[in-house]
């Protein structure tokens, strides 16, 4: 009767320590897929607020960058920045002899060679250039017209000219 009953009870014990390993497996699976989705929730935490840290501090530095543009075009205009279009703007002032030589060559651009447009646009290259070098590519500098605000009389981009009354 031992003998029968044995092996009835060595079947039990051993479907019961079966079921206890599949449950083991199954709770080990499932903590670590529930890791495994923490880890991940965690970086992507972490990686939000690290781009959130570096669009702020690119914001930062780039008002610092129109400030000192501000102030270094500060005796004939105001800088402006244009953070969607990533662009700064000269807009000069109107009561300039500067600006009155702009205007006219906005007016007609045929004058620009007399009035050594070149030499005005090559210091403006060379602040794109610089903005590449010092901060950062794939942002433009553009002059504004004098007698139309909303039009660009010159732009460079990375120290390149990329658009120009004259052309």
């Amino acid at each position: 009767m031992f003998g029968f009953q044995l092996p009835s009870a060595i079947q039990k014990i051993q479907k019961n320590n079966d079921a206890q390993i599949n449950s083991n497996k199954l709770t080990k699976s499932q903590q670590a897929h529930s890791q495994s989705n923490l880890e991940n929730g965690s970086a992507t935490v972490i990686s939000d607020a690290t781009t959130k840290q570096q669009q702020e501090q690119l914001k930062l530095k780039e008002q610092e960058l129109t400030q000192k543009l501000d102030t270094a075009y500060s005796k004939i205009g105001d800088v402006t920045f244009n953070t969607d279009a990533k662009t700064f703007q000269l807009k000069l002032y109107t009561d300039s002899d500067l600006s009155k030589s702009v205007a006219q060559i906005e007016t007609d651009p045929s004058l620009a060679e007399e009035a050594h447009w070149s030499n005005f646009t090559d210091s403006l290259l060379k602040t794109s250039k610089n903005n590449k070098k010092s901060f950062k590519a794939g942002y433009t500098f553009e002059l504004m017209g004098v007698n139309d605000s909303n039009k660009v009389l010159f732009a460079a981009k990375d120290g390149a000219e990329i658009s120009s009354i004259t052309k």
